[in-house]
């Protein structure tokens, strides 16, 4: 199959709305991945990967505890997108496979030291160049400065327009990051 693995860069809040976001990084073309989740979700996937646990099992901890009763998890790859979701496949260990969300994948790679792959057909669809600046801002990331393009990609600029076009498909304008808050002011 024609993939690729991503790295994880973690969920992070974005914007004045703080929004959650879960990004991965695509090395080998110096592209992200940035796929929005719901707050629940986020706040519950940065639970378990912060090992906060509650007196009961939470579902995180009931799916982990379901994949090791079927000799763990083989496999998890994202191969589809489709109005804004990212369908996963899970293969557990019995060679079995499930469809999933994309909190589930990561809790799972999480737990079984996994990587999380992507199908690169999809990845030219939805990878895009954040550059250094953003990257800082909005994520609070920063870039590997020893790493060097060499494969004589488009300008910074030219790929900047991905992202910015990607931020304003996702309902976001310039005025949100700039202003701070809600357009009243009233920060509510």
């Amino acid at each position: 199959m024609n993939t690729e693995e991503l790295k994880f860069l973690g969920i992070h809040s974005v914007g004045p709305e703080n929004h959650l976001c879960a990004l991965f990084y695509w090395e080998e073309a110096d592209r992200h991945v940035p796929i929005w989740i719901s707050p629940i979700d986020g706040v519950r996937v940065l639970q378990v990967l912060e090992r906060h646990f509650n007196a009961r099992p939470s579902t995180y901890e009931l799916l982990i505890e379901f994949a090791e009763k079927l000799d763990g998890i083989e496999s998890i790859s994202v191969d589809q997108h489709n109005k804004g979701a990212f369908m996963v496949e899970i293969i557990d260990g019995m060679g079995n496979d499930f469809d999933a969300r994309i909190t589930d994948a990561i809790v799972l790679a999480d737990h079984f030291d996994l990587p999380i792959t992507f199908n690169k057909d999809l990845l030219a669809d939805v990878a895009v160049y954040i550059g250094d600046d953003d990257l800082k801002e909005y994520f609070g990331l920063e870039r590997d400065a020893a790493k060097v393009r060499q494969d004589g990609g488009e300008s910074n600029v030219q790929v900047d327009d991905g992202f910015e076009q990607m931020m304003r498909d996702s309902g976001f304008t310039e005025e949100d990051f700039l202003s701070g808050g809600d357009e009243d002011g009233a920060g509510n």
